[in-house]
């Protein structure tokens, strides 16, 4: 998993990409559509069965989704609206995804507790966010880690697709248990 430390180890690296697409006029919410669109791509392959196209796509789409930060904040464009079509965007980034895996074949009722999962673990951080909660202690599997993770199960489904779906099983049970602990914890804080 990829944890806060190597988070901002990537954003470091692309932090000159950042700069460069910031000083030829890149706005932002142009990253933040473009993540979407490849989003939305990835679910029409996945859909259309071009499954070597597919990791790609999804990777291209996380990509993205870590350039729209940056290009706020090289370019001091870091506003209330854009955080907010970020997160609305990504939130319908998400269920586009998981649309993705449902084309794919793997079991809805799986990819429905997944995706509801996730859009309750981004809805947590987002509501102690607001209750002043800087920070939730359990802040495992944020959109990037989710993405690689399901990018792995992708090239697995490739190699051997009843072992990607045994792999999304374990990843929704890793999703619930973390969403039950960012619940009890965030509880906890918030009695504090």
């Amino acid at each position: 998993m990829v944890f806060s430390k190597f988070r901002s180890s990537v954003s470091e690296l692309l932090k000159p990409l950042g700069l460069f697409l910031a000083k030829h006029g890149a706005k932002p919410w142009h990253m933040t559509l473009i993540g979407f669109s490849f989003s939305i791509l990835f679910a029409y392959l996945a859909l259309a069965k071009y499954l070597l196209l597919t990791p790609v796509f999804l990777l291209l789409a996380g990509f993205f989704d870590v350039l729209d930060g940056l290009v706020a904040k090289v370019s001091n464009k870091v506003s209330l609206s854009g955080a907010y079509l970020d997160s609305m965007v990504d939130r319908l980034s998400d269920i586009v995804i998981y649309a993705g895996f449902f084309f794919l074949g793997f079991d809805m009722f799986i990819v429905f507790l997944a995706t509801s999962l996730t859009l309750t673990l981004t809805y947590s951080k987002a509501r102690l966010e607001n209750l002043g909660i800087r920070e939730p202690r359990i802040s495992l599997f944020e959109r990037s880690d989710r993405i690689i993770v399901l990018t792995f199960i992708l090239i697995l489904y490739i190699v051997n697709s009843s072992l990607s779906h045994a792999a999304f099983t374990i990843y929704t049970v890793a999703l619930t248990i973390i969403v039950t602990l960012r619940l009890i914890t965030g509880y906890m804080d918030l009695r504090k």
